[in-house]
């Protein structure tokens, strides 16, 4: 399924990415529920900056609420789904190489992505780099804590916990089977 490792960083095929289009259907929920959380903290029409968008559709919800959105994706078959709305902005990018002028955004959301990032030490800098003053970086996981490990398809609060804690402030919100950690930036 995985075309090729892009630095430690997963690119995937059309054909995965088609298998996606289905996913985000069962999984519509919880793009629901992520959009409900940023709305609790971040009000439209704000600039929000989605790590790994796939096929869009949290990006396009964002959108219909308001906000501009700007989603980063390494994988070119993933964006080719995602562009099939007209709303949102979308680029060939990673988090460990943002092509983004600092301070542009107010949110930045990682849906079930971050577990793909290898070492995460650049990616946070450059998430945290595109951020504005108290702005929150949102992540969404697998609960490894309360449904276990799915392979490396999940985060447990201590992890998202050592991720974030350099440069943001970390709060947790469980909604089974999710955690939803809310970094807010420190100055």
């Amino acid at each position: 399924m995985m075309v090729s490792n892009y630095g430690y960083f997963e690119q995937f095929d059309e054909r995965t990415a088609r298998i996606y289009r289905f996913l985000e259907v069962l999984l519509l929920w919880s793009y629901k529920l992520t959009a409900n959380t940023l709305r609790k903290f971040v009000k439209p029409p704000a600039r929000i900056l989605e790590i790994g968008p796939g096929t869009g559709r949290l990006a396009n919800i964002l959108s219909g609420y308001g906000y501009h959105v700007v989603g980063a994706d390494v994988s070119l078959p993933m964006l080719r789904q995602a562009r099939r709305f007209w709303r949102p902005d979308f680029v060939n990018a990673g988090s460990w190489a943002l092509p983004i002028t600092p301070g542009r955004f107010d949110a930045a959301i990682a849906m079930f992505t971050l577990h793909h990032w290898g070492d995460h030490a650049l990616s946070i800098r450059n998430v945290y780099d595109s951020l504005r003053p108290n702005s929150v970086f949102i992540i969404v996981e697998a609960d490894a804590d309360k449904i276990g490990t799915l392979g490396s398809h999940s985060c447990s609060e201590r992890c998202l916990a050592n991720v974030l804690t350099p440069y943001f402030n970390a709060d947790f919100i469980r909604s089974f089977p999710l955690i939803i950690a809310i970094g807010r930036k420190l100055k």
